[in-house]
């Protein structure tokens, strides 16, 4: 479904000092909201903007823009 940029708030809405909201109920750029790992990640965001006593989560890797994954893929699927 078609969705905008404010139907969620940020991991740590701005001007909170010590709320952050976790899983489907925050936004986090480039990643996919349905998945175990977006929970995980904004779980992880949300302990490094609060405490600081963690390292914030890896960026989210697009491969399937690489062209090395495209070939590996479409060889896949045409069986060689």
């Amino acid at each position: 479904m078609p969705r905008s940029a404010e139907d969620r708030p940020e991991i740590r809405p701005k001007g909170t000092a010590n709320i952050a909201l976790l899983g489907q109920f925050c936004e986090m750029p480039r990643d996919t909201v349905f998945t175990v790992e977006y929970s995980v990640r904004s779980a992880r965001q949300a302990v490094h903007d609060l405490t600081g006593r963690c390292d914030p989560p890896p960026p989210v890797v697009r491969e399937y823009l690489e062209p090395a994954t495209l070939i590996q893929a479409a060889r896949t699927l045409l069986g060689g």
